[in-house]
C-alpha cells in the first residue's frame, strides 16, 4: 500500500522540509534586518498606536 515510503524517501522529505523552513527563516531575518532601526532609547511600544478605550471586564 505505502511501498513508496522507503527510508530514503522519508529522509529526503525531512531534508526538504528543513531546507524550506531555513529559506523562510532567512527571508524573515533579511526583512527584519533590512528595516531601519528605531531611535536609540525608544521604548518598544513607541511605534504602536494608542490603545482604544477599553472597559474593565
Amino acid at each position: 500500500m505505502l511501498t513508496f515510503l522507503t527510508p530514503a524517501f522519508f529522509d529526503t522529505l525531512v531534508i526538504v522540509v528543513i531546507l524550506i523552513g531555513g529559506a523562510f527563516a532567512a527571508v524573515r531575518l533579511y526583512r527584519d534586518l533590512s528595516q531601519p532601526a528605531p531611535p536609540f532609547g525608544a521604548a518598544p511600544s513607541d511605534d504602536l498606536p494608542p490603545p482604544e478605550n477599553q472597559t474593565g471586564a
